[in-house]
């Protein structure tokens, strides 16, 4: 085998080798898109539980929306407290 014969099986050698990084970088950045939409649409679904949980905790404030917690012979306290530990929750929940 001559050099000239060489040289080239080594260039087709580092071409081959080239373009097989070059699929496994594409099939990388294939992967991380996918797993980013993933993301995304896990985020999309915190978010809604989280203004749910919002609003009920909003609702837990005071009983069917408008009459204070004391009509109904609830202990006002416990409730609040209760709130606000929820609240704390929803908080850290989001940061």
């Amino acid at each position: 085998m001559s050099i000239e014969d060489q040289k080239l099986d080594q260039i087709s050698q580092k071409i081959s080798e080239l373009i097989a990084l070059k699929n496994q970088k594409q099939s990388e950045v294939e992967r991380l898109l996918e797993e980013n939409k993933s993301l995304k649409e896990e985020k999309g679904n915190l978010e809604k539980k989280y203004s749910t949980l919002e609003m009920k905790v909003e609702n837990l404030k005071t009983i069917d929306g408008n009459e204070p917690a004391t009509i109904n012979n609830l202990d006002e306290a416990k409730i609040n407290g209760m709130i606000k530990e929820i609240e704390e929750c929803l908080t850290l929940l989001k940061s």
